[in-house]
């Protein structure tokens, strides 16, 4: 009678042992990232121009690893365009297109999210008194560096704002417009603020 206890101990041990392992591989910790669906808009202050550039409405896909507090993603948003007066007088347009250029990549932690990435940022069209010049080729020569971050409180599961600013680089192939375009609107400090609401 004691072996055959000894032996069904050992096997009740080896099982809890069994069992112990399976919840050690399957912690919290490695579960899979979520991914979420957003409706993104916002906007940007053109700070030499003197103008806001509406943005959106598009889209953003954010993997988030809540256990980790890493986060990628992506924004999709379409070509706008800002009304202004330049140099205070003369009406003036803009159409701009912003492109993602590699993905974003930041991370959540206490609730506040840090998220950066560069764009690609073209002027697809400038005028007067809304007559438009296509521009096919005006571009920044450098990706734009966009650094975004929340407050407290961030609930990926409803969304938030982000803030954040950035500086441009010279923009190239702009025809006539190059040197005006680059002698307003390089090395400014530019604010942006994105609004994400889940899907």
């Amino acid at each position: 009678m004691r072996v055959r206890s000894v032996r069904s101990a050992g096997v009740a041990v080896a099982s809890v042992a069994a069992v112990g392992a399976l919840f050690a591989t399957a912690t919290p910790s490695s579960a899979a990232p979520v991914e979420i669906s957003y409706d993104a808009t916002g906007s940007t202050d053109l700070t030499g121009l003197g103008a806001t550039l509406p943005l959106g409405p598009g889209t953003a896909t954010v993997e988030t690893d809540l256990q980790q507090g890493n986060i990628t993603g992506s924004i999709d948003l379409p070509e706008t365009k800002t009304k202004f007066l330049l140099a205070g007088i003369l009406d003036t347009h803009a159409k701009v297109k912003v492109t993602q250029n590699g993905p974003l990549s930041g991370t959540i932690n206490a609730g506040v999210v840090d998220v950066s990435g560069d764009f690609t940022v073209q002027i697809t069209e400038v005028g007067h008194f809304d007559i438009g010049i296509p521009l096919p080729n005006c571009k920044a020569t450098e990706p734009v560096r966009i650094s975004l971050t929340s407050g407290p409180g961030f609930n990926p599961a409803v969304g938030g704002t982000l803030t954040g600013s950035y500086t441009l680089p010279k923009f190239a192939d702009c025809f006539v417009d190059t040197e005006i375009i680059n002698f307003l609107v390089v090395g400014k400090d530019n604010p942006i603020s994105i609004d994400l609401k889940a899907k």
